[in-house]
């Protein structure tokens, strides 16, 4: 057994086990077993609880400050977490390794984070992160139309019909489905098996979206490798680029996604680039025993 210090922060809810890799050596980051110490600290019974495990580490891009890797609470590895990039940043800022701007490589891309709000006495903050742009997965389409792809389930049924829904990659893959009431959703039963679809190989978060106004909707998501998360900062950009593409929200102005655990703000610039803004908190601190380092 070893020790393994960590961090619990969370926004809008969506809470993860974070731990401080900035000095670790190649050789500590090589043995680390990332998935199956994912799979034990996310233990809401046995152990710490939280929707996965964030490692923050060194940065490996001459034009980032640090590096995240993020892993669901099934162990598999997430190629992008909103909610876990605004707590990264306040971290970052909170411990003096950054100032209020730092950028954050994650995957593929490097996200600008700004620190709006700091509150280092109550460890919060309101923080702002530049997602990028959706990927293109309709290229015959003009405009936001092409970040949507629409998909007909026939053998998934909602109210007795094939579900419809709309995927949208931002980074990662979501499938949007619009709802009139959220409480007469099929929640459990839905999530999980579009989830695991055939029509996504690589599995989706999913999203199910009620609309509350010209710039507004609840959202109710179940995300890809930790089921019902309270939140879902990726999630809430991919329903605002629907929102827009498809008239729902006004194209000029901020969408607020009304989410379980707290509300986000998304806006768009006119290249197309999306930007999150939104809470960030530290719950607690601590020392874990795992097993699997």
């Amino acid at each position: 057994m070893s020790v393994l210090p960590f961090i619990k922060m969370h926004g809008c809810g969506n809470d993860y086990v974070f731990v401080d890799a900035m000095a670790w050596t190649a050789t500590k980051i090589g043995t680390f077993e990332f998935a199956a110490v994912a799979r034990q600290v996310s233990d809401r019974h046995r152990s710490i609880g939280g929707d996965g495990l964030v490692v923050m580490l060194a940065s490996d891009h001459s034009d980032a400050d640090a590096r995240m890797r993020m892993f669901n609470a099934d162990g598999s590895e997430g190629t992008l977490c909103g909610n876990a990039l605004r707590c990264m940043a306040m971290w970052l800022h909170q411990s003096g390794r950054c100032g209020s701007r730092c950028r954050i490589a994650m995957h593929d891309r490097i996200i600008d984070a700004e620190v709006l709000c700091p509150e280092p006495d109550r460890k919060r903050a309101h923080v702002r992160c530049v997602i990028g742009t959706p990927v293109v997965v309709s290229p015959a389409a003009t405009g936001l139309q092409q970040y949507l792809r629409h998909i007909t389930l026939p053998d998934v049924l909602l109210r007795g019909q094939p579900l419809q829904l709309i995927a949208i990659m931002m980074g990662n893959s979501h499938a949007i489905i619009q709802v009139d009431d959220l409480k007469d959703v099929p929640f459990d039963a839905i999530g999980p098996r579009v989830e695991r679809h055939p029509e996504f190989p690589d599995r989706t978060n999913v999203e199910f979206v009620q609309s509350t106004g010209a710039s507004s909707a609840s959202v109710r998501v179940w995300e890809r490798g930790s089921g019902e998360t309270q939140a879902c900062g990726s999630g809430a950009c991919a329903t605002a680029i629907m929102g827009w593409a498809t008239g729902l929200f006004l194209l000029s102005a901020p969408v607020e996604i009304r989410m379980t655990g707290g509300d986000l703000i998304v806006r768009l610039s006119t290249e197309n680039v999306v930007s999150l803004e939104g809470p960030a908190e530290e719950s607690f601190r601590g020392e874990v025993q795992v097993s699997l380092l």
